[in-house]
C-alpha cells in the first residue's frame, strides 16, 4: 500500500517525547484540523533546526506522509514560516502567553480530522497578532481565551448583564437571583467579565485590570472550560502567566 502526500500548513501545539529518538508532535492544521504527527530526533529539515521547527504555536509548511485511516502520519518535510515563541524569548510574557496559548489550544481542540476555516483563520491571525501587540499586551491571552470559548461552542450572552448581576460559571450565564454552588462570579467580578468580552485585540488598551482582577477572570475561564471540557484539566503555564503581569 503506497503511502498518500498531504500539503498543508500546521501549527505546533505540543511536543512528546517517545524514546532517544523519536518524538510525537501535535499540530492545528488547515487542511486537516487537529493531528498527531512523528518525527524522528536529529533529521534536518529545511528551514531551520527541530527547537525552531517545534516550539510552541510555530507556524510550518507541511509535507505529510501516511496511509489511509492512519492515526500518526510522518513528516517529509517541515519548512518554518513564522515562530512567535522564539522571536518573543528576550520578552518573557509573551513567552508565557505563547505557552499558554499553545497548551490551552491542545487540550480543547479534539482530533476531528477535518478542516474548520474559522478556527484556522482565528488562530493563525491570533499568533501574528501576539508578536505585534505592544500597549495593552498583558490582556491579551485573556481575549484569546473568550474568543476560542466562543469558537468551540460556548457562548456567553453578554448583552444578557445589568450592573448587580453575578454570574454563574457552571451555566455560563449572568444572573440577578442567588447562587447556591460555589461556581460563580460575585457582582463586581462580573462587571470585569462584562468589560472583557467587550474587548477585543484591536482595543486591548481599552481594558484597564490589576493582576488580581486578570488572575480572577482567567481562572474564571478556565474552570468554566473544565465544567464543560473535563479533558481541559489543569494547564501547567497558568502558574507562571500570573506572575508576571502587574
Amino acid at each position: 500500500m503506497t503511502n498518500s502526500i498531504i500539503k498543508t500548513k500546521g501549527i505546533v501545539l505540543s511536543t512528546v517525547p517517545y524514546n532517544d529518538r523519536t518524538q510525537f508532535v501535535h499540530f492545528y492544521t488547515e487542511e486537516l484540523g487537529k493531528l498527531t504527527c512523528r518525527i524522528t530526533i536529529g533529521r534536518i529539515h529545511r528551514g531551520g533546526g527541530q527547537r525552531t521547527l517545534y516550539a510552541p504555536l510555530t507556524i510550518l509548511d507541511l509535507v505529510l506522509e501516511g496511509r489511509n485511516n492512519q492515526d500518526i502520519l510522518k513528516i517529509a518535510e517541515a519548512q518554518l514560516l513564522h515562530s512567535p515563541y522564539l522571536l518573543s524569548m528576550s520578552d518573557p510574557a509573551k513567552t508565557a502567553q505563547c505557552l499558554y496559548m499553545a497548551e490551552l489550544l491542545d487540550k480543547t481542540i479534539g482530533e476531528v480530522g477535518e478542516p474548520n476555516p474559522k478556527l484556522w483563520d482565528f488562530i493563525s491571525q491570533s499568533i501574528e497578532l501576539l508578536e505585534l501587540t505592544h500597549d495593552g499586551s498583558a490582556n491579551f491571552h485573556l481575549v484569546f481565551t473568550t474568543r476560542l470559548c466562543h469558537l468551540i461552542g460556548f457562548h456567553v450572552d453578554n448583552s444578557a448583564y445589568c450592573e448587580g448581576m453575578q454570574f454563574d460559571i457552571s451555566e455560563g450565564v449572568y444572573t440577578a437571583q442567588p447562587i447556591y454552588h460555589p461556581y460563580y462570579l460575585t457582582a463586581e467580578s462580573a462587571s470585569w467579565l462584562h468589560r472583557l468580552l467587550d474587548t477585543n485585540f484591536s482595543n486591548l488598551t481599552s481594558l484597564q485590570l490589576t493582576r488580581e482582577q486578570r488572575n480572577t477572570l482567567l481562572e474564571m475561564m478556565l474552570t468554566f472550560l473544565r465544567i464543560h471540557m473535563p479533558e481541559t484539566g489543569n494547564l501547567r503555564s497558568v502558574d507562571v502567566l500570573k506572575e508576571l503581569f502587574v
